[in-house]
């Protein structure tokens, strides 16, 4: 995670957390200094009992969502820094870009800061 210019004041750790197909997951905790490099492999599997074909199941992962949140362990709760919200079917199916902007990274996401951040 990059964020140019940002400083965050906090020294508390931060971490990404992770909501797909109705499973959520948390990295590891990481130093509060950018760029944030999570080298770590989630896997979410899901079966779609109901679904008679792709169409039914393009349905269901439009109206599931997809969020990754940034959250700082100020508290016992945390404060959420920054987050990144999508219909699930768009997020596993981006439409095409041509190159990265990044060498090496295949996608790139873009994050909205909470109100108190």
């Amino acid at each position: 995670i990059t964020c140019p210019g940002v400083f965050l004041p906090e020294k508390h750790d931060v971490y990404l957390s992770v909501c797909i197909l109705g499973q959520h997951k948390e990295t590891e905790c990481l130093p509060p200094v950018f760029p944030l490099l999570f080298h770590e492999k989630m896997l979410f599997e899901k079966v779609f009992e109901h679904a008679v074909d792709p169409a039914a199941v393009t349905e269901i992962l439009e109206s599931l969502v997809t969020k990754f949140e940034l959250i700082q362990l100020t508290s016992p709760a945390g404060d959420g820094l920054a987050f990144y919200e999508e219909n699930t079917r768009d997020f596993l199916f981006p439409e095409p870009k041509l190159t990265p902007a990044y060498p090496g990274v295949d996608r790139e996401l873009l994050m909205k800061t909470f109100s108190h951040f």
